[in-house]
C-alpha cells in the first residue's frame, strides 16, 4: 500500500515539475487561477478579475425555485456557489497564442450614411476623433498610427503625447490637412462635410449607444484597417471573455438592488443606453428604467425612486444635502464612486469598468 502511495506521489511531482520546466524553457504559462470566493471548498469558481452623460469621453449638447438575491453592499458578505472539485493545478491549461489572421486588402467598411468606405492598404496616418477609437488602436499595439485626436481623450498615458485638434464644439480642419492623414474617423457628424471638402478621407460611425458586445467588433475593425488583424482578435476575445466570465459569476442571482446613477447634475441613463445594459447584466434595477435615453431627474423624483444604491463622482453632493436624508443609499453610506472612467467609454476597457461595478455592488462575488 505505501509503496502504491509513494508511486503516485512520484508521479504527480514529476507532472508538477514537468509544468514548472514548460514555463521556464519559454512556452506560455498556464493561465493563473482567479482567487477563491470565501468558501469551505478548497478550490474556487473563477470570476471576474475589472458630468452630463459622456459619448466617447465627450458631453453632449423572478425563477420558479427560489435563487439567492445578492445583498448590496455587504463587505463582509459571501454568496454561496457551486465549486468545481478538479484541483486548481489540474484543471490549468496551456492557453495557445491565437492562429496568425492574414491582413487582407481591399478592405471596406459601411459608414453611418451607408456607404462603403474602402481601404486598399492599412491606414497608416489616423485622426481619430473619439476615444473609443484612440483606445482601441493603443490596446492592439497600433497607437503610433494616431497623429491627432480630440481634446477630451484621457486614455492611455501614451496618447497625452497626440495631437489635439479640436473638441465637441470646434474642430481645427488646417491643424489636420497639415498632418496629411491617409484616414480622419469621427463618431458624429457635425465636422463630415468639411472634412469632405478639405479632400480628406472620413470614416464616420455612430459611437455605440447599446449592445455593448458590439465593442469586440469595432475592435475587430480597427485590427483590419491597421493591418493588424491578430492582435485585435487578442483584444477582442478577451473582452468576450470578460462578459461571459461576468453572465456566469450572475447566475446563481434572482435579482439585485435599484440603483441611480448621476452622470451630473441629476442627468441619469434610462432604457436604450449601455448603461441600462450594464444593469441588466449585473441584475441591478434601473431607478430611471421608466426613460429612454438620458434625462434629467429632480431631487424629489430621486427621493420618490429612494435607491438602495447611488452611483456619482461626488457622494458628498447626497451625503451633504438634507434633501437626500431619508433615501436609502444616503442612510446606509451605499453612495459610491467608480475607480475609473471605463463604463463612460465604449471602449476596450468597458467590461473593467462593469467589473469594477460589481465589486462594489457583490463585494462577497466579485473580488
Amino acid at each position: 500500500m505505501f509503496g502504491i502511495r509513494n508511486a503516485l506521489t512520484a508521479v504527480v511531482a514529476a507532472f508538477v515539475v514537468a509544468l514548472a520546466l514548460g514555463c521556464a524553457s519559454g512556452a506560455e504559462p498556464a493561465q493563473p487561477q482567479p482567487p477563491a470566493l470565501a468558501a469551505p471548498a478548497p478550490t474556487a469558481m473563477p470570476i471576474a478579475t475589472p458630468r452630463p452623460p459622456q459619448v466617447n469621453g465627450l458631453a453632449p449638447p423572478r425563477p420558479a425555485e427560489p435563487a439567492p438575491t445578492a445583498a448590496p453592499i455587504a463587505p463582509h458578505g459571501t454568496i454561496p456557489i457551486p465549486m468545481p472539485t478538479t484541483p486548481p493545478w489540474l484543471a490549468a491549461s496551456v492557453e495557445p497564442s491565437p492562429t496568425p489572421i492574414p491582413a487582407v486588402f481591399p478592405y471596406s467598411v459601411t459608414d453611418a450614411n451607408g456607404d462603403e468606405v474602402v481601404f486598399d492598404k492599412p491606414a497608416e496616418r489616423v485622426v481619430a476623433f473619439s476615444s473609443a477609437a484612440v483606445e482601441a488602436l493603443f490596446a492592439i499595439g497600433e497607437g503610433e498610427r494616431v497623429v491627432a485626436t480630440h481634446s477630451f481623450v484621457s486614455y492611455p498615458p501614451e496618447a497625452d503625447s497626440v495631437a489635439r485638434v479640436g473638441d465637441a464644439f470646434n474642430m481645427d480642419i488646417e491643424a489636420i490637412v497639415e498632418l496629411e492623414p491617409d484616414l480622419v474617423y469621427i463618431f458624429f457628424d457635425r465636422f463630415e462635410e468639411d472634412l469632405e471638402r478639405a479632400g480628406l478621407k472620413t470614416l464616420h460611425l455612430a459611437t455605440l449607444s447599446d449592445d455593448f458586445p458590439q465593442i469586440a467588433d469595432r475592435v475587430r475593425m480597427w485590427g483590419r484597417i491597421a493591418g493588424n488583424p491578430t492582435a485585435a482578435e487578442r483584444v477582442a476575445a478577451d473582452f468576450e471573455r470578460q462578459v461571459q466570465e461576468v453572465e456566469d459569476a450572475m447566475r446563481p442571482i434572482a435579482g439585485g438592488p435599484v440603483v441611480f446613477q448621476n452622470s451630473g447634475g441629476y442627468w441619469t441613463p434610462g432604457s436604450g443606453t449601455l448603461m441600462q445594459e450594464v444593469f441588466d447584466l449585473l441584475k441591478l434595477e434601473n431607478a430611471a428604467a421608466d426613460i429612454e435615453g438620458y434625462a434629467q431627474l429632480s431631487p424629489e423624483v430621486i427621493v420618490e425612486k429612494d435607491p438602495t444604491i447611488i452611483i456619482t463622482s461626488d457622494p458628498e453632493e447626497f451625503y451633504g444635502d438634507p434633501a437626500f436624508a431619508g433615501v436609502r443609499a444616503v442612510r446606509n453610506r451605499a453612495v459610491i464612486s467608480l475607480p475609473s472612467d471605463s463604463l463612460s467609454i465604449a471602449g476596450p476597457r468597458f467590461m473593467d469598468g462593469v467589473e469594477e461595478l460589481a465589486r462594489l455592488v457583490y463585494p462577497g462575488l466579485f473580488r
